[in-house]
């Protein structure tokens, strides 16, 4: 039988134990409370929901969200004769200020390329509205060689392209490696990457991403010593990206959250290209406390208005590696069926 001292210890003990766990779940909540004041901080001052027109990183998010309306318009087979005009008077007064500001951005010529398409259309071009903004477009002193905007024909073996022959060797072959052989990988391979991973979607097409990229071992170093999870392999990382997402792509405030999934997305298909490309990659978390946040943009050419994702260390594999091998839940516990409330 215990002694009487003994037992009022373990009491104690106990109930520190739950005052410890509840203080330190109130210290989770405190700093959550401040992680979303600086979130919404971040999305009043950078948010695109001023929709200013003469910024042209703006004007150029707004418009590629109304010409998609018209891309999608273009790409039905059956498609409403009156559908898309709403998203046709946007991209052209979107245009119009284009012009007048005479600061041009690449989706103010697609745009342009698009609503030109749309107006074409045997079934609009002979309406009032349609000849009058051919002829204003007429008067826009800027275009585009690139064809590849609208819609296009695109039939089944096209989609077949993309099929592998064993799938599961390519996605299992992927581990996330922290240690790097001492071979650099060079800019083209990175830029490479980075354009098969812009096939990513997003929400209404508007590619929100902003990506930068060193391999400058101080630069690299100096980024790595903000973020935690890097400490024991951190020195031998030579090449470094930061995955981004602009605050100025995002407009209702329903999109407030919008630019953690577009920039989760994009974050997965950089490190699907570069394993397509025999480069091994390591997600670096950045979860952060506004606190460290701050510090990281205080010493990197971070813009503002460009919301951190997280980093991601890149290099290629030794030819003997070590790496976790971290089980996966079973499919039972991630997929169900979606059904109706009874």
């Amino acid at each position: 039988m215990p002694r009487k001292g003994s037992l009022k210890k373990v009491v104690v003990n106990t109930i520190l134990k739950k005052v410890r766990t509840f203080l330190r779940g109130l210290y989770r909540i405190y700093n959550t409370l401040k992680g979303f004041s600086y979130d919404f901080k971040r999305f009043l001052f950078y948010g695109g929901w001023k929709e200013n027109l003469k910024d042209v990183e703006a004007r150029n998010y707004s418009l590629m969200m109304a010409y998609h309306g018209l891309e999608k318009s273009l790409s039905y087979k059956e498609r409403n004769p009156n559908s898309g005009w709403s998203n046709a008077e946007r991209v052209f007064y979107r245009l119009m200020i284009a012009n007048k500001t005479g600061n041009i951005g690449f989706h103010d010529r697609a745009g342009k390329k698009v609503l030109q398409k749309f107006l074409s259309l045997p079934v609009n071009s002979e309406k009032k509205r349609a000849k009058e903004m051919i002829e204003g477009i007429s008067l826009m002193n800027f275009d585009t060689k690139d064809t590849n905007h609208g819609a296009i024909n695109f039939p089944k073996i096209n989609f077949e392209k993309g099929k592998l022959n064993d799938p599961e060797d390519f996605f299992f072959s992927r581990y996330s490696l922290r240690e790097f052989s001492d071979e650099k990988v060079n800019d083209e391979v990175v830029q490479r990457a980075i354009k098969l991973a812009m096939k990513t979607p997003s929400v209404c097409n508007r590619h929100p991403w902003k990506i930068y990229y060193s391999s400058d071992f101080d630069v690299v170093q100096k980024a790595l010593l903000h973020q935690n999870g890097n400490r024991p392999f951190g020195k031998k990382v030579q090449s470094l990206l930061i995955i981004t997402t602009d605050l100025k792509a995002f407009f209702a405030g329903a999109e407030h959250y919008q630019h953690w999934i577009d920039g989760g997305l994009i974050s997965m298909s950089v490190m699907y290209a570069l394993h397509s490309l025999g480069v091994s990659s390591c997600p670096l978390n950045w979860s952060q406390t506004p606190k460290n946040d701050k510090k990281l943009r205080a010493e990197l050419n971070i813009a503002s208005n460009h919301t951190i994702i997280m980093m991601l260390a890149i290099g290629y594999p030794d030819i003997d590696n070590m790496v976790c091998s971290s089980a996966r839940r079973p499919i039972n516990e991630v997929l169900s069926k979606l059904e109706l409330r009874k």
